[in-house]
């Protein structure tokens, strides 16, 4: 039976709420993009998310089941809130950070201890 999407998400609490709801209900899932977002949730946008799949027999209730939770206040963070107000510069940000792997503070370090040789 194909699977079909129900719910995608960038954040990982999210889905570990989600999966929980699920399992409760007895609804059969597989989850896309987890492992991805767990171990470089830089990547998160990139690889598009932590997907839900459930069979098209199951999607309505699940989709169902997904919506009817509340919503969390401040759920939208800062740093969300300000990705979406300026996207070309966090996508230059987030290009040198992918190169650079993290922000290294190269300007911390004295003079002295690179020319003490």
């Amino acid at each position: 039976m194909p699977l079909r999407i129900a719910h995608t998400t960038l954040m990982l609490p999210e889905a570990v709420v989600i999966e929980s709801l699920l399992s409760a209900h007895g609804i059969r899932f597989a989850v896309a993009g987890k492992d991805i977002v767990s171990q470089a949730p830089q990547f998160a946008i990139l690889y598009g998310g932590i997907s839900f799949l459930v069979s098209e027999d199951d999607l309505a209730d699940a989709q169902r089941l997904i919506a009817s939770g509340e919503a969390v206040p401040g759920y939208t963070s800062i740093e969300s809130a300000a990705f979406e107000r300026r996207p070309l510069r966090n996508a230059i940000l987030a290009f040198v950070m992918l190169i650079m792997g993290a922000p290294f503070p190269f300007w911390y370090r004295k003079s002295e201890t690179l020319s003490a040789e």
